[in-house]
């Protein structure tokens, strides 16, 4: 209609002529963007990678998205595509570095130098023209970018705050170097409860780029059938040279029903799979290197100890199996027993190393743990006859998530593995202390403190039992792993109920809670965390204390609503999701860690962080315990006796002598 008002004189066949040309080029206008925008699918990349075929775009901003992952795994040939993924998907050990700060240096060469004698790890062969700073989140992932100062490297805005993100600049001839940043990395904060160890890592190596990037097309099979192009959106998976000779990682989890999990939140009744990793060598004999080569085995099963140590959170599920492997050649399978590969054994505690010491540097602060140790190699046959220069020893079991709350102290699902071996020494001999390693995943934890009285000087309060009710109406019905609550003998198959148990320090700790679900029971399970709303109940109680007989209010996540994925951005792989400890009033039985402190208690620690509050216990002999009963017998009722008789007894007396009087 606007056409035709505009144009009155033109005939109706020469304005449907210059409609549908109309119309032509406004689907072309339309169509051709998005025709280029997904053609890095056409040319073997994926979407995100936003790869265009010829001449370079002056117009386009260029992305870059840096993930980091610490593994034991070789690294691969990039291509900077986020198909490198898929390559590294193939190893379970990758484990997301959340906390690590990486540099993006815009760089031009050096006064009389070229491009070519740029070398990303030499300072001295470019000059810096631009900085951006970013931090790995939960994923390991860095999309986000900030300025930075040329000098020092450390962020020059508060990158807290989004609207302070910079976009890299577009067209020809901008240069980068990739750095690790340690320095700005909260992953190795001493205040940091799940800080990285700085002796067991070693940065990636820096490197040079353009952006955007110049590549081929990765879907030709030959040369000459390559097309040439530009990624707009470049991914790099840099990757940490890891210099430890043995580690522990978490394969999967996997819930009731057996399904792998997306995100690594473990729940009771979870199935988590676990690989022990330790280096061997077949280069030669080479003394005091710290390397354990074949030709250096003793075969008197005293040549490598590996012990797994699980918390109550834990359980063993199936059998250990141990294998030799490298990469394309078949596993060699070894066998347990005296006169075979190697000895298994369960040691009841902290176990021994080859040197003066023990295996794991923190003792379990509770007996309620399960120690499997493993000693190499009582047979040689085996790993001799394996031909790989440098292989892997591999041990990998499942175990079961419990109910049972964290006996280790830490993490909540936490398991720890140390290893040694006979070539663990320096340069000058000295025998070193274990390599030991700790891991957990993502779990829902409440930890506080359960502690005697003023008197004490608030000490722990072992053997205090506690369970998570519904209501104050269902005292006696208990949160169960399916996140439905039931009395003691009414659980169904395969259901767990919860409870915490304080160890030799006083720490309570739940573990491994059912907040992963859905309000609605129609919905998918495992999708968002639930407030909780449980109330806290003392069960059990140690002897000459007073149990305090009511229910705690209130168990509640302040995470409510953000998905599991969320979690993990924000938190990491290695969170412990935690309640508002300001909602769990002990009332007159808290306390705060101030007040434990200052009366001369010592301060708890869960996670190797003090825990935020305090459940004092009154002694039996307490007369001042709130809902205290009242004295009964002893000396009290004695004195009343003894009163009540002379009061008896003066009565009587007086009755006496009063009848005595009418008598005379």
């Amino acid at each position: 209609m606007h056409m035709q008002r505009d144009n009155e004189g033109i005939r109706l066949p020469k304005l449907l002529g210059l409609a549908v040309a109309g119309a032509t080029l406004l689907a072309g206008m339309v169509v051709l963007p998005a025709t280029q925008a997904s053609a890095a699918t056409d040319y073997g990349y994926n979407a995100e990678d936003d790869f265009r075929p010829g001449a370079l775009q002056t117009d386009v901003h260029p992305q870059l998205t840096v993930t980091k992952y610490l593994s034991l795994a070789q690294g691969y040939s990039p291509t900077g595509s986020s198909k490198d993924m898929e390559k590294l998907n193939a190893n379970a050990d990758l484990v997301p570095a959340k906390g690590i700060a990486f540099n993006v240096r815009e760089v031009i060469p050096q006064p009389g130098q070229n491009l070519s004698d740029i070398s990303a790890s030499d300072q001295n062969t470019y000059k810096v023209t631009a900085n951006y700073i970013g931090i790995t989140d939960g994923q390991g992932v860095i999309n986000t970018w900030y300025p930075a100062d040329t000098t020092s490297n450390a962020p020059t805005v508060d990158i807290s705050d989004s609207s302070k993100a910079v976009s890299f600049p577009g067209g020809a001839n901008h240069w980068y170097v990739l750095v690790e940043n340690r320095d700005e990395s909260p992953a190795f904060k001493a205040n940091n409860p799940n800080k990285l160890d700085s002796n067991k890592y070693q940065d990636a190596a820096p490197s040079f780029f353009g952006l955007p990037y110049a590549a081929n097309s990765l879907d030709a099979t030959d040369t000459a059938s390559q097309v040439q192009g530009y990624i707009y959106h470049l991914h790099l998976y840099p990757k940490n040279m890891n210099i430890t000779q043995f580690s522990k990682t978490v394969q999967s989890v996997k819930d009731s029903q057996n399904n792998v999990k997306p995100q690594r939140t473990a729940v009771a009744g979870d199935t988590i799979s676990y690989k022990l990793t330790q280096k061997l060598y077949n280069t030669g004999k080479k003394p005091k290197d710290g390397k354990l080569d074949v030709s250096e085995l003793n075969g008197d099963g005293k040549d490598l100890r590996i012990v797994d140590r699980m918390s109550s959170s834990l359980k063993l599920k199936g059998e250990f199996k141990v294998v030799l492997h490298a990469d394309g050649v078949d596993d060699v399978e070894l066998a347990e027993g005296a006169t075979a590969d190697y000895t298994e054994s369960q040691p009841t505690s902290n176990p021994n190393s080859f040197g003066d010491n023990k295996m794991f540097a923190n003792e379990a602060p509770s007996s309620n743990v399960s120690y499997y140790q493993f000693d190499f190699f009582n047979t040689l046959t085996k790993v001799k006859n394996f031909a790989p220069k440098a292989f892997l020893l591999v041990i990998t079991y499942d175990a079961t998530v419990t109910g049972d709350g964290d006996s280790t102290g830490t993490d909540g699902v936490a398991n720890d593995a140390a290893s040694d071996f006979t070539e663990n020494v320096d340069a000058d001999g000295n025998h070193q202390d274990p390599i030991r390693e700790h891991t957990n995943v993502i779990n829902a934890v409440i930890a506080f403190g359960a502690v005697q009285n003023e008197k004490t000087k608030f000490a722990a309060l072992p053997d205090t039992e506690f369970r998570l009710i519904k209501s104050e109406a269902q005292p006696d019905e208990y949160l169960a792993s399916d996140g439905n609550f039931y009395a003691e003998g009414k659980v169904p198959a395969g259901v767990q109920l919860y409870k915490a148990t304080a160890n030799k320090n006083g720490l309570v700790a739940f573990a491994a809670l059912p907040v992963f679900g859905s309000a609605a029971p129609t919905k998918d399970a495992g999708k968002t965390v639930q407030a909780g709303d449980w109330l806290l109940k003392e069960t059990k109680t140690p002897q000459d204390w007073r149990n305090p007989g009511i229910p705690f209010h209130t168990v509640t996540f302040g995470d409510a609503g953000k998905t599991e994925e969320q979690v993990a951005q924000e938190y990491g792989p290695h969170a412990t999701i935690q309640p508002d400890y300001a909602k769990l009033g002990f009332g007159k039985f808290g306390r705060t860690p101030k007040q434990i402190t200052d009366g001369g208690g010592t301060a708890i620690q869960f996670n190797n962080v003090p825990v935020q509050t305090y459940l004092a216990h009154y002694a039996t002999s307490d007369a001042d315990a709130p809902l205290a009963l009242p004295l009964t017998g002893g000396r009290g009722i004695l004195l009343l006796l003894v009163v009540g008789a002379m009061i008896m007894g003066g009565a009587l007396y007086a009755r006496n002598r009063r009848n005595n009087a009418a008598r005379a």
